[in-house]
């Protein structure tokens, strides 16, 4: 994973952390059975009322508001502004992002989810791309004035063109047995409706992974320790498909994919412009703030100058 990656992926959960100390979800908005599994429930909110109340003694929302602003008011509006101006400017100097670049740093951010449905996988990939197309625009800015010779973005894209590719990647499960009969039988129900993690759970003899239902993760054709015929088998199937068992050195396996990401390759004139970017901030350094842009728009906040 490159620095350009690994910083991004940071900046993107402390985008989030931080952001959720100040929004709620509304009491009708709908919540995916893994959110509902991970927060408790938030009472409909009513300025009127105390947030809380330890033995009678009540915490107002002004309270409960002016001790989120104090402890982290002026980093959040900080972080607001630099977004509206990295935006204005972006389109003010017409800046253009290779959606391919935007697609791979998606792709790359979904391998680090768990088994996730589709309505909440679209939900996050939105929210990542605001923030990933944020820090494109931000490099694109910072770096502008810095001239870059062409052989040296050539000779840079011909030694690492490869690291900047996405391989096609499966997200996988699997059930290992030690017979095939065992095997067919595990078939049989999963084509009556069986569900596999609870199959897993119930027959599989790998127990690194039989307590998760299976569950692997994401694997492509370069994952280290991954059977080959894994990814032969995974290529066959469509996203929520299961194989038919075969034989391997650990027993008779059936896999289910649970989603497939496809691969991307660039061309030359696809990654020219990041390329220079790239070694640009390699002139800049990893110090360089989005607040040096605000003299280029007229920018008037609450804490001064």
């Amino acid at each position: 994973m490159t620095r350009k990656v690994l910083w991004g992926i940071i900046v993107i959960l402390l985008v989030t952390n931080a952001t959720t100390l100040f929004f709620e979800l509304k009491p009708n908005e709908q919540v995916s059975p893994s959110q509902e599994n991970q927060a408790k429930p938030v009472k409909e909110e009513d300025e009127r009322e105390p947030v809380a109340t330890i033995d009678g003694t009540e915490i107002t929302h002004q309270d409960w508001l002016t001790s989120l602003k104090e402890q982290h008011g002026e980093a959040v509006l900080e972080e607001l502004i630099n977004k509206e101006i990295v935006l204005q400017l972006a389109e003010k100097n017409d800046i253009k992002i290779e959606k391919k670049l935007i697609e791979r740093e998606l792709s790359l951010m979904e391998t680090m989810q768990t088994i996730t449905d589709d309505k909440t996988i679209q939900t996050k990939r939105e929210q990542w791309e605001d923030q990933i197309t944020y820090n494109y625009y931000l490099d694109e800015l910072i770096t502008r004035d810095i001239k870059i010779n062409e052989d040296t973005i050539k000779d840079y894209y011909d030694s690492y063109k490869e690291q900047f590719d996405f391989t096609e990647t499966y997200q996988l499960s699997h059930i290992v047995v030690s017979s095939e009969a065992e095997a067919n039988k595990i078939t049989k129900e999963l084509k009556e409706g069986a569900s596999f993690s609870v199959l897993a759970r119930e027959y599989s003899n790998d127990e690194s992974t039989k307590d998760k239902g299976g569950y692997l993760g994401y694997f492509s054709k370069e994952s280290a320790y991954f059977p080959s015929e894994y990814y032969e088998h995974a290529q066959k199937l469509s996203s929520d498909a299961y194989s038919k068992p075969f034989k391997t050195n650990q027993g008779y396996i059936l896999i289910k994919v649970h989603r497939t990401l496809p691969g991307i390759t660039f061309t030359y004139d696809e990654l020219k412009n990041q390329i220079k970017r790239q070694l640009a901030l390699d002139y800049v350094g990893d110090s360089y703030s989005p607040k040096v842009l605000w003299e280029e728009l007229n920018v008037n906040w609450m804490y001064g100058d």
